[in-house]
Formats: C-alpha cells, structure tokens, sequence
C-alpha cells in the first residue's frame, strides 16, 4: 500500500484531480449558482430576459452641477443562461448610470453604461444614448409668502391675522437659469375645515417664476411651520324687545326689560358696521298673566355669523290697570283756508276728554299736554262737515277719547 502511494504515476493522478476540482470552484459565482452544472453539462442554450424601470444614476459633481434631460428608468435586457440571468433578477447587485465627470456646462450626448454584471451576461440598454445639459449650481436664500388654499372654505365672519412662517426663508437650489427665474416662494396652506388658529407643522414650500409656474428646484428645508391667527369681528349692539298680543283685560304693562340688554355680534367688518340694534325680539302678552321672566333667543342678524349669549331673559312686569281722566284737552284745526273761520258743533267748546289707562307709576305724571288733538279741513270750504278727530299718542298709552269725530261749521 505503502508503494502504491508512493508511485509517481498516481501522486501525478491525485493533483489532477484536485486541480479539475479547484477549477470547478473558481468558476462557481454569485450569478451562477448553478455553475456547476453549467460548467460540467453545457446545454449550449440562452434566453434573454428584459428588466423594465431600472434608476438611472448620474456620476457627477453635485456640488458644482446640476444636471437637466436625465430620464429617471431605462429598460435593461439581459442574454445568457437561466441560471445567471435568475441570479442577477434576484440580486440585482449592477449599476447603470451616465459618467459626466469632466465634462464642461452645455449640452452632451453621452452612453448609458453599467457595471455589475456577470461576464456570462450580454447586456443591451434601452436607449443606449441620452442628451444632457449640465449647469452649474446656484443656490440663494428666499423669504417665504404664505398661499392660501380654499379660503372659501372657512366661515364668512373669520378674519385671519398674520401668517408666522418658521423658519422664515430657505434656501433655494438648482440651475443658475432655473434659480435666477424664482419669483415666489410660498408656503402652501390649506384652510378646508378650519375653525380656530392654524398652526400647521409640515406646510409644503412651493417655488414660482413670474407667471406663476412652479419651479424645478430644490428647497432646503422642503416644508416650514405657519401660524395663522383666526380673529373674528365683534360689536355690541342693544336689543330692542317689542311686544305682540293683548294683555289679559284688568292688567297693563308695566316694564319690559331684557337681561342682559346688549349682545355681542360677530362677523365680518363690512357686516358689523351695518347693524345698530336687535329688534326682532318679541314677547307675546296674551300669555302674561302676572310678573314673568321668559327666555328668547337672540335672532342673528343677516350676514353675521354668531351672537353671545344666543338667548336672554326677559322680564316682564305688570300692574292691575288703573284709569285716569284728562280733561279739557282742546282740538287744533288743520289746513283751514285763510279769511275764514270755524265754529265747534260738537264738542261744542272744541274739547275733548280723555280716559288713559295703565300702571300707577304710568298715569302720576300724565297731563293734557302729553296729547295733541287736530283735525283736518283741507278743501273744505264752507258749511258744516264732519271730520275725525285724530290724538298724538308718543307713548302709545291705552286711550279712550270722549268724542271720535268733531262736526264744524266753516264760514
């Protein structure tokens, strides 16, 4: 046994053997998993693969240049085994990119390279060629505006303050061309379904030229904080509370007050400005049958977006109705023609008596000249004639006059 390993002839067949053995492992890589196979069973076969939307990188510096007319995929197929076509699907560990190192600012076609692949590969690139134009960089500082979105959207009577925008300007990059043409930088905002302060973290930063079309630039920082105080206009105006209905017989009105007597009105300046009082309240006397506080609600006036408080208290105070009687008040005539004169039939001393009724506190200080009695005689000319006696009554009191129409005669 000892001889037979030491015999030339079979130490010479050993290290043949382990040397077909490292070739076999040498030749096994990553994109051929099935090396082995390939290498001892050649089928002689080949299949094509392509590979759609693969990123186009760009070798460059991004310091000093920008770069315009890049496509962001090309399509890459892919000739040779299965099995090294499986294994680059699967790992994907190639590159394709344009080199532009060293090329000046200007237009270039250049080829559309790549690295990664395995040798057994052959590659083909779609498109093979690309036109780029290469700038230098620019990048200046802008202060950013706010942009409004749907500020339709947001209540009438909501009036916005000044806009904060933190950090207030930011840094704008990109082509000398592309950067000298920025006109606007805005912070955009969207006010669909606000209803107190904006306070918005992450408001995207656009970049406009002088017409208004956006930019192709890059922003540093892309979003800012905005702050927007929402104020709302407010008046005070007094409220006027009118009375509907009778009250019951034997009772009069004695007081009518609302608590509190002035509301506050908000909305919008135009609107405010327009609106003295509140006046369509009102209590309905046929249900008062004795002192009563009733609550109302306050009415918003046209345009207005609220009022604080919404409703108040309204008391309402009564007495037992109480009688008094003015005498002798007398009755002045009207429009009577010049050169003539006129003669009281009835009342006979061109007086009247009047019955007021009310409160006690109402009729102490009543007196006949609170009343003014007329009557008109316009086109009358001459006779008798009848006519209507017609009483002022600034106070609206409960009256009853002795006489309703007066009977004269004009000579």
């Amino acid at each position: 046994m000892d001889n037979w390993l030491r015999s030339p002839w079979v130490i010479r067949g050993i290290s043949l053997l382990l040397a077909v053995a490292l070739y076999i492992s040498v030749s096994l890589s990553e994109d051929n998993a099935n090396g082995l196979e390939d290498t001892l069973f050649p089928s002689g076969s080949s299949e094509t693969v392509t590979m759609n939307s693969i990123p186009l990188q760009v070798r460059i510096n991004e310091e000093k240049y920008v770069v315009k007319g890049v496509p962001q995929y090309v399509n890459v197929s892919i000739e040779g085994s299965k099995s090294a076509i499986t294994s680059t699907e699967r790992v994907r560990s190639f590159d394709v990119f344009i080199d532009l190192e060293g090329l000046e600012p200007g237009t270039h076609e250049v080829n559309v390279q790549h690295a990664g692949f395995s040798n057994n590969l052959s590659v083909f690139i779609e498109p093979e060629t690309v036109e780029v134009e290469i700038e230098e960089r620019l990048t200046k500082e802008y202060k950013v505006d706010t942009e409004l979105m749907n500020r339709d959207q947001i209540n009438e009577g909501y009036i916005l303050g000044e806009p904060t925008v933190k950090p207030a300007t930011v840094k704008v990059t990109g082509g000398k061309s592309e950067v000298d043409k920025t006109a606007m930088v805005k912070a955009i905002v969207d006010l669909t379904g606000v209803e107190d302060e904006i306070d918005i973290d992450n408001a995207p930063v656009k970049v406009y030229d002088q017409q208004g079309n956006e930019l192709n630039v890059y922003v540093d920082p892309s979003t800012v904080g905005v702050e927007i105080p929402v104020e709302v206009g407010r008046k005070e105006v007094p409220l006027q509370v009118s009375t509907e209905g009778e009250l019951p017989e034997g009772l009069s009105l004695q007081s009518i007050t609302a608590n509190p007597e002035v509301v506050a009105v908000f909305g919008q300046e135009s609107v405010l400005n327009s609106i003295e009082n509140i006046s369509n309240l009102s209590v309905n006397l046929a249900a008062i049958s004795e002192d009563k506080t009733v609550e109302l609600e306050v009415p918003i006036p046209p345009g207005a977006t609220k009022v604080e408080p919404s409703t108040v208290e309204v008391e309402v105070n009564v007495e037992e109705t109480q009688e008094k009687i003015i005498d002798e008040i007398p009755i002045q005539v009207e429009n009577l023609e010049d050169g003539r004169d006129v003669t009281f039939i009835s009342p006979e001393n061109g007086t009247i008596n009047l019955k007021v009724s009310g409160t006690a506190e109402q009729l102490e200080e009543i007196t006949a000249e609170n009343f003014v009695a007329t009557i008109d005689v316009e086109g009358f000319y001459e006779g008798e004639f009848e006519t209507e006696i017609k009483i002022s009554n600034p106070e609206e009191y409960v009256i009853t006059s002795n006489y309703n129409n007066a009977r004269v005669r004009i000579e």
